[in-house]
């Protein structure tokens, strides 16, 4: 795609400490000549810029798209982008602008994290290429002219973006700007050594603008603006003559929470540990006495309130808090008479959405980080509710270049180095089988099962290295994040994934027709049954390890089921008046080990219970997505717990897939939970919209209407189904 083609970058110095004064963004800009547009038939610009850039024809933006080039480690994939360009375009002399900031590829906050030690690290740079009618026309090369003397005076993607206003001129991307004191770009002498793959996934973009509900003055100039949503983005501000002095400073700091007089809330998100030398989350912006309608480039945040000191005469209209996310679609819905649930579908919805920046990160917050941990929990709930298939195939990409040599894998991905020594295990490193196995069930696409078989290989050579004399794996997390310390160990945890990732990889051999795999994986499976039932079952069935977590795991593992495990399940979530003690390995596994046990009932009770721990006591303290912990703390927009959205769908709406993947082959089995009066929700399937709503009568029987695509085999509590309407009396 860019042979013979070189990243330009500005040839200034590279800076390694963190310095808030000497992280600007670079413009660069090149004038080139075009014929006779009336000959153009296809214009395409091919780009690449890191750590972000923004591209102009004309002075014109060609995508509304957001931070690309997106985060991956530069030594095994650059991601770049593709655009239509014809309509941008004219005959004679153009123009093209393109403006660079820092991202994840020139970090130099010093964060436990350690990407301002990643091997890549360098100064912002891009690559480019433009073609008319398949001839190339334009590249990125040392005559392009650039700058550092920009409005964007510092940019560090998770501390903020500082923006003076005095310094920018409209027409800075205009072909009649004197750039006569500019300096010439220089050829990027050592370029990263990734493969360059296009990004086909949905772009980030501005998905919504929430308006301010409450102004409340905190201080002289000083002000708090609450949005009423917690979202992941930035801010809009519009500021005239009447809000601030040229050379005015406006610092705007963003938050969560609120304390009761307004004050921001950190949650604990920078003590001791985060950001030691650097402001979190805080844009400023300095005024230039007139108009401007102003919003950061190279950064966003995770926020429902914004303050702003420096301030004079806000109004209703002065701030607005825009919502950024992967623009791809939600294709579910769900609602019924239980507003519990209704608001937590929503939270958990906000939730996901805040965390799709190329990656499900953990939060938008401190980290912006592709937790792997995190991903697994959530990846069925994300792909039935949203069309996030794209963007799990790139991520995957992302997962694969993240195996070192010998099998390992980092808790974080992408990452500049760390996590290969702490946050990852099974519990993270599951996320090489959930993601190609969960698109298999949710498209019938086999691809990325069979295409991932050698990582596979290489993955379990990892952990036959790892397994201690008793055969057991104990390296890792463990159940993360629980309402008290779990007592569950790691070497039970990770030998139940282990047989998870060895059925998932049988499948994948299947698929592949390699049968000596196949036989293989299946032996190895038999194994790692054997080694749980000799270690953690009893002889009456029951688990040895009596605690929620390890009871519902065990329901997974092939073979332990039965009445006494039933029981068993039944009294723990009884025991703690159906509140769960579970973390985020756990407490999928528990409602479905609930809902195999048929105890569908007792899952809805925990979901929806009241008092600590529950989600109740989030939307209780305010909440409007959801929360990284049960403890007060920590971040408020996590989809680390949105499992229960899965069961939801599964569960209350009843669609289940059965036998055949991609929705080909359905059972519709909802549950008529005595407390709900009704229930209606879709998902929007490939073969096409499944929509199920039931209704109890005064008798308390049950109307049930089902939608059924064609292409789509269904059966409801014994009825084959046809598709169109079909209703349902029980």
């Amino acid at each position: 795609m860019f042979e013979n083609i070189n990243f330009i970058k500005a040839d200034m110095p590279f800076v390694k400490e963190y310095d808030r004064e000497k992280s600007p963004c670079v413009i660069f800009k090149k004038k080139f000549e075009v014929e006779n547009i009336d000959n153009i038939k296809s214009s395409k610009v091919f780009v690449c810029g890191l750590g972000y850039g923004y591209y102009y024809i004309n002075g014109r933006k060609i995508t509304q798209d957001l931070f690309t080039a997106p985060v991956s480690d530069y030594n095994k994939t650059l991601w770049y982008n593709s655009y239509d360009a014809a309509e941008f375009l004219h005959s004679g002399q153009n123009i093209f602008t393109v403006i660079c900031g820092n991202g994840f590829y020139n970090e130099s906050l010093n964060t436990p994290w350690n990407f301002n030690h990643a091997v890549w690290r360098d100064n912002p740079k891009f690559i480019l290429k433009l073609e008319i009618n398949g001839e190339t026309i334009l590249v990125s090369d040392n005559t392009w002219k650039c700058t550092a003397e920009t409005p964007v005076v510092f940019n560090q993607l998770r501390s903020g973006e500082h923006f003076d206003s005095r310094l920018y001129n409209p027409n800075f991307n205009q072909i009649n700007f004197d750039d006569s004191r500019w300096d010439y770009a220089i050829a990027d002498s050592t370029p990263p050594k990734g493969v360059f793959r296009e990004c086909l996934c949905e772009p980030i973009r501005e998905c919504a603008e929430y308006k301010t509900i409450n102004i409340i003055q905190t201080g002289p100039m000083k002000y708090v603006f609450d949005i009423g949503q917690n979202v992941s983005g930035y801010i809009r501000l519009k500021v005239n003559q009447n809000n601030g002095n040229s050379g005015d400073l406006l610092a705007i700091r963003y938050a969560e929470t609120v304390n009761a007089d307004y004050s921001l809330q950190m949650n604990g998100m920078i003590d001791g540990y985060f950001y030691p030398d650097s402001e979190f989350m805080t844009d400023k912006f300095i005024c230039n006495g007139e108009e401007f309608i102003w919003s950061p480039m190279f950064t966003y945040h995770g926020f429902r309130y914004i303050e702003i000191d420096g301030i004079k005469n806000p109004d209703s209209d002065t701030v607005s808090g825009i919502f950024v996310h992967q623009d791809i679609k939600a294709i579910s819905d769900f609602e019924c008479s239980d507003d519990t649930l209704n608001k937590l579908f929503k939270a958990g919805r906000m939730a996901t959405y805040s965390n799709l920046f190329y990656m499900p990160t953990d939060c938008p917050t401190r980290e912006k980080l592709g937790w792997a941990n995190d991903a697994q929990a959530s990846a069925e709930q994300m792909l039935m509710n949203f069309d996030i298939v794209n963007l799990f195939k790139k991520w995957h990409r992302d997962i694969l270049d993240a195996m070192r040599e010998d099998g390992s894998m980092p808790g974080i991905i992408p990452t500049g180095g760390w996590g290969y020594e702490w946050g990852n295990g099974p519990v993270s490193e599951g996320i090489l089988f959930e993601i190609p196995y969960r698109i298999y069930l949710h498209t019938g696409d086999k691809s990325l099962l069979i295409d991932s078989l050698p990582y596979f290989e290489r993955y379990f050579e990892f952990l036959e290295s790892r397994k201690e004399p008793d055969g057991l794996i104990d390296y890792g997390l463990d159940d993360w994040s629980p309402p008290e310390p779990t007592k569950v160990p790691r070497k039970f945890i990770n030998l139940v994934f282990l047989a998870k990732f060895l059925r998932i990889a049988i499948g994948a051999a299947a698929f592949a027709g390699n049968k000596d795999l196949c036989e293989k994986y299946e032996n190895e499976h038999n194994k790692a049954v054997k080694l749980f039932f000799d270690n953690y079952v009893n002889a009456d069935g029951t688990c040895k390890i009596n605690e929620q977590t390890a009871v519902a795991m065990a329901v997974h593992i092939e073979g332990v089921f039965g009445k006494p495990i039933k029981e068993q399940l039944k009294k723990l979530v009884e025991e703690r008046d159906f509140h769960h003690n579970c973390g985020m390995v756990g407490l999928p596994h528990l409602y479905a080990a609930l809902n195999a046990c048929g105890l569908a009932e007792y899952a809805y009770k925990i979901i929806t219970a009241k008092g600590y721990p529950s989600y109740t006591r989030w939307l209780d303290c305010g909440a409007t997505t959801l929360w990284e912990t049960w403890q007060p703390g920590n971040s408020k927009n996590h989809h680390m717990y949105s499992c229960f959205m899965a069961w939801i769908m599964k569960t209350l709406v009843g669609i289940v897939i059965i036998i055949n993947p991609g929705y080909e082959e359905v059972e519709i089995k909802p549950e008529f939970i005595s407390a709900l009066n009704f229930c209606r929700g879709h998902i929007d399937t490939p073969k096409g919209r499944i929509s199920v709503e039931w209704k109890r009568r005064s008798d308390n029987t049950v109307t049930l209407k089902v939608n059924i695509p064609e292409h789509t085999n269904a059966v409801c509590f014994g009825n084959i189904l046809k598709s169109g309407e079909n209703i349902i009396l029980l």
